[in-house]
């Protein structure tokens, strides 16, 4: 991802910390780092009313311009990995956990 916005570059560290397994970045290189609603829309196959509905709503991060909605790939990737916890924790480390209260 070469993106240059005039004098700020793109935080490619922050990125790709956002997409611990790689999963979606290289997906995402031919889309426009702010992407409008059906951007994300095309790229997780919903519609783009659903997509301004959970812009909405808070549920995914993006900015306001006027009447139109512009979403950061950093806004699409966290909402992407809301709902993961961020250390995976495997069974046999959970039960000596368990053990050890």
């Amino acid at each position: 991802m070469d993106d240059n916005y005039g004098d700020l570059e793109i935080d490619e560290s922050r990125l790709k910390a956002a997409d611990p397994d790689g999963l979606y970045l290289f997906m995402l290189k031919d889309y426009p780092y702010m992407m409008t609603p059906d951007n994300v829309a095309a790229f997780t196959g919903t519609t783009g009313q659903e997509i301004r509905k959970l812009l909405n709503r808070g549920e995914m991060q993006g900015c306001r311009i006027g009447v139109r909605w512009l979403v950061p790939k950093l806004g699409l990737l966290n909402y992407l990995y809301k709902d993961r916890p961020r250390e995976e924790v495997t069974v046999h480390e959970e039960a000596a956990l368990r053990q050890a209260l």
